[in-house]
């Protein structure tokens, strides 16, 4: 409850000079109400013979005992009451108390000022929790959100985690059979003719520690949660405090994958401020290339984002080669305003690079400023097929969504608008050509409402936007988000929401053949507590980088990704030493197995030798999270294990 109380306790002083005022004697579903507030908001009232269902540090939970309940679904048996420090009360224990009641934000709450409570009893059967499941709460959003029903009630649930932990450590959750996706349009409750986001209301938070259970920041995406505790509403937001949860799965890690003899890929990847300097750096930059190698499959070229220069290119390109030897990344960079910037690595053994320039450098916003911050970067040369193939690389990193709305907004949404006019303008110049476009547009594939950047570069077809989009390209791009399964369509997670912000664009491509588009998993949906941990791959950037396969029509090309490591892990999370990790498929070649401590200390190496496929970990000597290391002669690959000592 750290987050709620405070704007509460500032609010309950006007409320001092009312102890005399006569109480009104209600149950708690009377108190509540079917409202989004409650109708007693500022009386004082009392309300008898109710359970203690939860507990924190300066509150508590009460909640109308079963045969007492009104019943209906509208109107919460629960309610939440303010302490002014730890409460006498225990959970389980019968109580009356009469108090005055607060409306902050649509929490309801008893005051702690003048507060008078008595315990009746001990050791109650608490109400049975309510389930939540694939109806509850719904999809569709109401003026009375579904879990303002079960608001300070108990609730249980089997849930599927959207994302990683926010800046609250709060989880994302839903009880939905798959994760939430962000949708076309303003969100709730939008503006008028435009099109609308519901906000998915069918999403949800958890805070694992609220009533004192064990916190858990290295929790991601795509694994489970099954809670029993209360569901609180803080600021508008439904969230849940466990007084008991259990967590399955792991940190979800997919590379792209691999390519095929004759094939050519470009992949980008937005780095996350890579700059020298900055914290973590060569720690940042090692991660960034292991996931360049390890998860894009080194493609031929590789557009960047949020660069800092050419020295940080130039240290992605020579821990790379550590890494892998036989690649030989060549910088291709052009400075542009700020710190951060677009460039390409690029192998110069399957690509000759012609030119490098910036496009539409000096061109103005309409209502004064500099039109692109990072100005659109195009690569020119040829693939080394023969003869050569043509190809054109044009990297973006476009406005971002920040200050869409308040009152920055008119000048966020001209620039975002006025950029995709730009952009598309010189798609249209170069349409004839073998011509990608690909990088951060910091955009949905559809309309958000105000300006539906990606469509407007695209030629495609619109949900219509604040600002409409003009006819400039034709006939339309091709667009790659089209072609990927409707659960593989994102990039970074924002509020538990999955939302593609990183596209790819080309022409049709006339001397290349489409082999396949995939985004390689292990940044979006994983904690942002792995960013600076040397040991382990996750979290090199918040975005997911993608690689575009194509096949050139003329022969000649006969590059393939290296072999990589092929593993087949199993093993119990958390684990006890007398458990075994099991491996399959791997001893191809000479294996290393090691086990690190988070600062990276080397604990136990050993080698494993033709016929053996298990180790045992005796030797680590304390409970906590460690890092398993498989290393062969040519591929590394890090896992995270938490061991846990009786």
């Amino acid at each position: 409850m750290k987050y709620m109380l405070k704007p509460l306790l500032s609010f309950l002083l006007v409320f001092c000079s009312i102890v005399h005022l006569p109480s009104q004697a209600l149950e708690i579903w009377e108190i509540q109400g079917a409202g989004l507030n409650s109708n007693y908001q500022g009386q004082r009232i009392s309300t008898e013979n109710n359970i203690v269902t939860a507990k924190g540090s300066n509150f508590f939970f009460i909640q109308t005992p079963t045969e007492r309940s009104d019943n209906k679904t509208e109107t919460s048996d629960g309610i939440l009451v303010l302490s002014s420090g730890n409460p006498s009360v225990k959970v389980g224990d019968l109580v009356n108390i009469e108090g005055t009641i607060l409306e902050e934000d649509n929490t309801t709450a008893i005051s702690n000022v003048n507060q008078e409570l008595t315990i009746i009893a001990s050791d109650q059967e608490l109400p049975a929790a309510i389930a939540l499941n694939v109806d509850f709460p719904g999809t569709q959003r109401a003026f009375v959100p579904d879990l303002e029903k079960v608001e300070s009630m108990l609730v249980t649930f089997d849930g599927l985690i959207c994302g990683p932990p926010e800046d609250r450590d709060w989880i994302p959750v839903t009880t939905q059979e798959t994760r939430r996706f962000r949708e076309p349009g303003i969100p709730y409750p939008g503006l008028p003719n435009l099109p609308i986001w519901d906000g998915n209301p069918e999403l949800f938070w958890v805070d694992l520690d609220a009533l004192g259970e064990s916190n858990n920041r290295f929790i991601g995406g795509q694994t489970r949660i099954q809670m029993q505790g209360v569901m609180v509403e803080i600021s508008g937001q439904y969230v849940g405090f466990p007084s008991s949860y259990t967590l399955s799965g792991d940190n979800y890690i997919q590379a792209v994958r691999a390519r095929q003899s004759g094939e050519f890929t470009v992949g980008c990847i937005n780095t996350l401020r890579l700059i020298k300097g900055e914290s973590a750096y060569e720690i940042r930059s090692r991660k960034m290339a292991t996931y360049i190698v390890q998860q894009l499959g080194s493609p031929d070229i590789v557009a960047v984002q949020e660069i800092g220069g050419v020295d940080e290119l130039e240290d992605l390109a020579f821990h790379i080669r550590q890494l892998e030897p036989t690649s030989n990344y060549q910088v291709q960079f052009l400075s542009s305003n700020g710190d951060i910037h677009t460039a390409f690595l690029v192998q110069s053994s399957t690509f000759q690079v012609l030119e490098l320039i910036q496009l539409s450098k000096n061109e103005f916003l309409s209502i004064g400023g500099t039109l692109h911050d990072r100005p659109p970067i195009l690569l020119s040369g040829q693939v080394q097929t023969s003869p050569p193939t043509p190809l054109k690389v044009l990297n973006l990193h476009l406005r971002s969504l920040l200050g869409i709305t308040g009152s920055n907004s008119t000048f966020v949404r001209t620039k975002r608008n006025e950029q995709a006019k730009s952009v598309a303008e010189i798609a249209q110049e170069l349409r004839d050509d073998n011509l990608v476009i690909l990088g951060d547009f910091n955009a949905y594939p559809f309309s958000d409402g105000y300006v539906d950047v990606v469509n407007q570069i695209a030629g495609t077809p619109t949900e219509g936007a604040l600002f409409s989009n003009t006819n400039i390209v034709t006939p339309p791009l091709i667009k790659y988000v089209d072609r990927l399964p409707e659960t593989e369509r994102y990039s970074f997670i924002f509020e538990g929401n999955a939302q593609m912000i990183d596209h790819c664009l080309s022409t049709e491509l006339d001397d290349f053949i489409y082999e396949d588009f995939q985004f390689a998993r292990g940044n979006a949906d994983n904690s942002w507590i792995y960013t600076n941990s040397a040991n382990i791959l996750e979290r090199s950037s918040d975005h997911d980088g993608f690689v575009l396969f194509l096949r050139p029509k003329n022969s000649g090309l006969t590059n393939t990704s290296s072999p990589r490591l092929e593993l087949d892990l199993r093993f119990s999370n958390p684990m006890s030493p007398d458990q075994a990790i099991a491996l399959n498929g791997l001893l191809k070649e000479p294996t290393w197995i090691s086990w690190m401590d988070v600062q990276g200390r080397l604990l136990h190496r050993q080698k494993l030798r033709a016929g053996e496929n298990q180790m045992n970990w005796q030797q680590v000597p304390a409970a906590g999270l460690y890092f398993v290391q498989i290393t062969s002669e040519s591929e590394q690959y890090t896992t995270k294990i938490i061991l846990q000592r009786s």
